[in-house]
């Protein structure tokens, strides 16, 4: 078949079916419209149904990225504090001295080298006791 007589045939089956549908009685078409109106509930209703579950998912991955946004931004980690053991090494009989040294935020420096510091002030108490 080519395209005139597809066209043909396409315009010679509408015609039949619009005289087909002008003859319907009453009752056939309250029918016919009661079924369409049942289709359209059913396609509104799967509409719907799909909707739940991708809100709940689409809800979900927002909850997720957010708390693995969150997550990644933290604040830098502060020097930590040395070990107690080191700590209770130093010497704190200089009392108000030491603490200023240790208490001084500029001595970063301090606490990267206490473990040298509490090996000295050994050194100085062999020597002196």
């Amino acid at each position: 078949m080519n395209d005139q007589n597809d066209f043909v045939w396409i315009a010679q089956a509408t015609t039949a079916l619009d005289e087909s549908a002008r003859d319907l009685d009453a009752a056939t078409l309250s029918r016919l419209n009661r079924v369409r109106q049942a289709a359209l509930q059913q396609k509104r209703s799967r509409r719907v149904s799909w909707m739940l579950p991708a809100g709940l998912a689409g809800a979900c991955a927002m909850v997720l990225a957010i708390g693995v946004w969150h997550g990644a931004v933290r604040e830098p980690a502060l020097p930590t504090l040395p070990n107690a053991e080191l700590v209770h090494s130093v010497n704190w009989s200089n009392g108000a001295d030491d603490l200023e040294l240790v208490a001084n935020e500029d001595n970063i420096e301090l606490y990267q080298d206490l473990d040298f510091y509490a090996w000295l002030d050994t050194q100085n108490q062999e020597h002196d006791g």
